[in-house]
Order: C-alpha cells, then structure tokens, then sequence
C-alpha cells in the first residue's frame, strides 16, 4: 500500500446507544473471596481500590497470574501491616500481614496507568479522556495457595455516577457483579458511549490518528469477514473491539484478545508524525489482522490453549493468516508482506542460536513463536496447496483443527500435527519436528528446510 489512510465515502459505523441500566448479575460465589474495585471521584483526583474479603482467614493470598513483581510497587496497602512480596521459589506475588496476623479483609490502592508486562495483558489501558479499560484477570486471587478447584471469581465493580461501564458489549451504570474465570476479560470505564459495526461493538479513542480510526472502521470489518469466510462465522453476540490511546512519553503499542474481544493500546505520543510514514498503514492492518485472527482460533482465548513453548501454534498461525488476509484484500501490500516474511525467518534462524523454541519464553524470546511460527505455517499452507492442487489451504486444516477442538481434542501441538499426515507429507512434518525440536541446531536445519518449501 502507498497511501497511509484508507477512507471510504460511506461510514460502516452507526452510533449504538445503548439502555443504560443498572443491575446486578447473579453470582454463585464460587470462590471464597469477594472481589470488589471501585473508581472514587476524592478532592485529590480519581482513585482506584481494590479490597478482598474472605469467608475464612488466611494466612495468604496468591495471585492467578504472575508475570513480573509490579503489583509490589504499583499496588499501595490501605493497612500499613499488609504488603505484597514476591515469592520467588514459587515465582508468585503473595499478599501477607508483616506481623504474621490471618488476613481476613485487604484494601489496596491501584495505579491507573499503563504497564507492559511480558506476554500477559496490562492491567490498565488508559484512554484519552481520562476513561480507562481494565483486565480483570489481573485480580483473580486465591487463599493461601491455588487448587483446581479455583475457576471462578466474582467480581464487582463501582462507578462514579457520571460515568458507567461497558461489560460483554452492554452499557451498565453504578454497578455491576459477576463471575470471571479462564484468563478474565477487558473491562472499560469511562463515559465513552460504544459504536456498533456490522462486525463489533467498539470503543475507539477519539484522539487516535485519523489513519488509524479510519482503519478500525472501515478495514477491520474486512478483515474480519475474510476469516468468518475461511474459517468459522463468529457466535451471534457481536464481539467487543477497544482501542486506547494514552497519549503519554511512552514508546509501546499492544494488542490481545480474550474470549469475544478484541482490545489494542498505543502508550506513545508521536502517532501523528509516525502515522506520516508510509509503511505505517501496512504495519496497522496488520497489527488488526493478527488480532482478529485470535478470535477465529480454537483454544487460544477462552482459558485452554497449548502450552507456552508451543505457542508458535497460535501466534505463528495469526501473523501468517495477516499476511494472507493482506494479500487477499490489498493487493498493493504484498512487497510489504514479503519484506514481512523474509524478516521473519532472519529473526527465526538468528534466534534460534540463543534459544530452541521450547524455552523461548522462559528467556524473554517470546517474538520467536511469531517469527518461528510463521515460517511453520507458510510452509504448511504451500505444501497442502500442491498437494492438493490449491483446493485445500491452511485455512483447511485449521477448520480441521477447530473440529477436533469440539469433540475435545487438545488444541495444542500434538493434535495438529496428526492432522497433517493424510497430505502425505513426511518431510513437512519432519522439518516441523526438527524445528520445534530441542536439537537448536535440528531446529535452524528444519526452519531453513521449512522456507524452502514453496507452491507456485
């Protein structure tokens, strides 16, 4: 593409008011600990607080998710016997009484802001105008020590009265409860109102580029009909789609999807001069597009995916389905897409050297199942289109893998590689081996093998 902004005479989005309410969902408490946050309005500006009260005391409370040490810095205690330390030998954040008292009831006052945390959601995603998008999953919290039995959480949320919130795409104000499980949800609170699309339910931050919001409304859509039509139409229930925009010195972008949504944030102040680049729109779709194709695949939002180490499933498989909704869609891209892909299998190969893929994430190489995974996955595509004379794609054995899933198949690793063997293909599926292998110099051999393979 040459031209940064793609606009198009008709807008595709209509405002969407929705009833505002207010209501309670019913909750059967099925963890013992009551969450509750709360967005106060004091003389000295918005604050956040989060308290936990428990059934029963506790010697401790240990967190679901534990990306980093942050919560230690970023989460204030009310009660200045309580602190949040890290555990290292069991690499958790726990919440604990310094005097050594059970902990029946804890308050803490949060920090608003954007923070990246390495390969988990932040815990806030600032908008423009002072609302603020939150992860849910971030608060979910056990009692001394985390059981299988802890698979729900309820959680209730407080606004203030000028402001309201946006839970599952509906409108609530004052408050709202329910209960959270698998890796939580995006939460928005503000007084933005939501916009409806023939494809999502969106907030989209109004100080955003024009480039960029004219990319979420008119392209996103497309791209999202392109994987309902290669893959699987989406449930009914429209998915929701947020854009933030901190507008602050920082440097960072960020996308993710959970089970329905779509969320992205830029943290950086110079969108408008980068925005002039012309390699800026080609690098937004296809941020978009790795997004959305999140939400077409089995097991990779709702709470049940593969393994870390066999993360180039999911993350490979949606950085190439971009580069193939890029070139089906804009014809104009595919110089971009190619640069794309040679770069990938430079970062790969060059990776690999450091670390196989099966530890990448333990040493902060996360960006090599992208890399790795997309070299993987274009090989699978070129090998099942000639062996089937371009009848079946990728797309084939994904919709495949989908099925599977739903008769409770694991989506990982395992189960998609056994879809691969009626294509008769022994070397694809060795140089997948070999690349996924512990071997690293087997695994730059079987990359290399992979981006050899192609289909003309």
């Amino acid at each position: 593409m040459t031209n940064p902004v793609r606009i198009l005479v008709t807008p595709l989005l209509t405002l969407f008011t929705l009833l505002l309410i207010s209501c309670t969902t019913s909750a059967s408490l099925a963890s013992p600990i009551a969450t509750v946050i709360e967005k106060l309005q004091t003389e000295n500006g918005t604050t956040w607080v989060l308290s936990y009260t428990l059934d029963k005391p506790a010697e401790r409370l240990v967190f679901v998710r534990n990306p980093d040490s942050s919560r230690a810095t970023r989460w204030q205690p009310e009660d200045s016997d309580i602190e949040i330390a890290y555990n290292i030998t069991e690499q958790q954040e726990i919440v604990r009484s310094r005097t050594g008292k059970p902990i029946s009831k804890v308050s803490f006052i949060l920090t608003p802001t954007y923070k990246h945390l390495g390969k988990d959601y932040a815990p806030f995603s600032p908008f423009s105008d002072s609302g603020n998008a939150f992860h849910s999953g971030r608060l979910f919290v056990c009692a001394n020590f985390c059981t299988d039995e802890d698979k729900e959480w309820p959680i209730t949320l407080k606004v203030p009265n000028d402001e309201h919130i946006v839970l599952n795409g509906k409108v609530v104000k004052d408050s709202v409860t329910w209960v959270d499980k698998n890796n939580g949800r995006q939460v928005y609170v503000g007084k933005q109102q939501p916009v409806i699309t023939n494809s999502a339910v969106a907030l989209i931050d109004p100080a955003l580029p024009k480039s960029i919001q004219a990319s979420l409304k008119y392209d996103m859509p497309k791209i999202m009909a392109y994987f309902s039509r290669s893959l699987h139409p989406l449930a009914a229930e429209k998915p929701m789609l947020l854009a933030s925009y901190a507008m602050v010195d920082g440097h960072s972008s960020q996308g993710g999807t959970l089970p329905n949504q779509i969320f992205m944030h830029w943290n950086r102040n110079d969108l408008d001069k980068r925005a002039e680049n012309s390699d800026f729109a080609n690098k937004t779709l296809w941020f978009f597009a790795h997004e959305a194709a999140h939400l077409y695949q089995p097991g990779s939002t709702d709470g049940v995916s593969e393994n870390r180490e066999q993360s180039w499933l999911h993350e490979g498989s949606a950085d190439y389905f971009a580069a193939t909704a890029m070139n089906y869609l804009y014809k104009d891209a595919n110089s971009y897409i190619q640069r794309r892909i040679r770069h990938a299998f430079e970062n790969c190969t060059q990776g690999l050297t450091q670390s196989i893929l099966a530890n990448a994430y333990k040493k902060g190489r996360f960006n090599l199942y992208y890399s790795c995974g997309m070299i993987i996955h274009r090989a699978i595509d070129n090998v099942v289109q000639q062996k089937t004379s371009g009848k079946e794609s990728l797309f084939t054995v994904w919709k495949q893998l989908q099925k599977a899933v739903s008769r409770g198949m694991p989506p990982g690793t395992a189960t998609f590689l056994t879809l691969l063997e009626p294509y008769n293909a022994p070397e694809l599926i060795n140089a997948i081996k070999n690349a996924t292998s512990n071997d690293d110099k087997k695994a730059i051999q079987g990359i290399q093998a992979l981006y050899k393979m192609h289909w003309q």
